[in-house]
């Protein structure tokens, strides 16, 4: 397989830990441009990177024919505009979750990048975490009986509104777009879409200009899911919990490691994190906890830009996930508990 020329687009958090890295020594990828109009990540990146082109014009990597692939790592406002110019230049886009705003502007770009016969993803990278694998493993593993809830939390301790533009008025801003396209992911990867979810959004912090804090139901004809995240996690809950009727599994705390952009020997964490599943409240197992296999994202890419897929999976949850994320915020704002349509899903 040949090297794809690809082009980072922004700099900031998502660039520098999530998509730099595991490229930089990829055997199917070479970063030929990144973006950035910041003169001091541009001196970082000359610095530490001298191979790499910076770039602060976009254009400049869309109009390059040997750019095949796009990694849009923006502030929000852009991803449907640069999306769509990189499918209308015959690139392959990966663009940072939230995404877009609604189902149908989600539609038409992946509508677009089949009619140019190019891949378009999102970037979920945490459906590779450690604790949604072994989720699954466990599942396949034991007899949970009759799963009646599933709870999926993000929770941090975060009292400090700082300046970061996820925390600035703006489009897809707060906590409600920056994290709920992870937990949504997660459940619907898991149980399918759901037939009703209701939604609401909080400001909790005082000064706070966006919000902070969600909390969504999503309901299944014989299992509820809970799904949250607030910034003010002075005593954690389980991040999962499954609970049956004939068992239940918690698992606490984040990965140890967080990211993990090359495959490893040593498949399990040593993080000592709780990860148990309980019979009864004496009859308890610890379960191992994988490592994530983040890296996998990259992998896949490659082969399905090497050998384009008939029916791509991902696309299919993307445009869930979208979805379900604009009922979400039509819930919130209404109060009422939302129908989600399944037909053509």
């Amino acid at each position: 397989m040949h090297k794809i020329q690809t082009a980072i687009i922004g700099y900031g958090m998502s660039g520098r830990y999530f998509h730099l890295p595991p490229l930089l020594n990829h055997p199917n990828y070479h970063v030929k441009y990144i973006m950035t109009r910041n003169e001091n990540t541009q001196k970082e990146l000359n610095e530490k990177y001298p191979y790499i082109d910076i770039i602060t014009d976009y254009h400049l990597a869309l109009e390059d024919e040997s750019i095949e692939l796009i990694i849009i790592a923006t502030s929000n406002d852009v991803h449907y505009s640069y999306t769509k110019e990189a499918i209308l230049h015959k690139k392959h886009v990966v663009c940072e979750k939230p995404f877009v705003d609604t189902y149908t502007k989600a539609k038409e770009l992946f509508d677009l990048a089949k009619k140019n016969q190019v891949i378009l993803r999102v970037f979920h990278n945490r459906q590779y975490d450690g604790d949604i694998l072994t989720i699954k493993k466990v599942l396949q593993s034991y007899d949970f009986g009759q799963i009646v809830s599933f709870t999926a939390r993000f929770d941090t301790y975060d009292p400090v509104i700082n300046d970061n533009w996820r925390w600035q008025e703006g489009m897809m801003a707060g906590v409600y777009y920056d994290l709920a396209p992870h937990l949504v992911h997660d459940v619907i990867s898991l149980f399918g879409m759901p037939n009703l979810i209701s939604n609401t959004l909080f400001d909790d912090r005082p000064g706070t200009r966006v919000d902070d804090h969600f909390e969504m139901a999503l309901y299944y004809d014989d299992l509820t899911c809970f799904i949250g995240a607030h910034k003010l996690d002075r005593d954690p809950r389980p991040r999962f919990e499954i609970i049956g009727s004939k068992a239940t599994y918690v698992k606490y705390g984040f990965d140890q490691p967080d990211l993990v952009h090359y495959p490893t020997d040593d498949i399990y964490q040593t993080s000592n994190l709780r990860s148990e599943i309980m019979y009864n409240r004496e009859h308890k197992q610890p379960i191992p906890l994988f490592k994530g296999e983040h890296f996998r994202f990259y992998d896949l890419l490659a082969h399905h830009i090497d050998e384009y897929p008939e029916d791509d999976h991902d696309e299919h949850l993307a445009l869930q996930v979208i979805l379900i994320m604009q009922l979400g915020l039509v819930s919130h704002q209404t109060k009422q508990l939302m129908k989600v349509p399944h037909k053509d899903l």
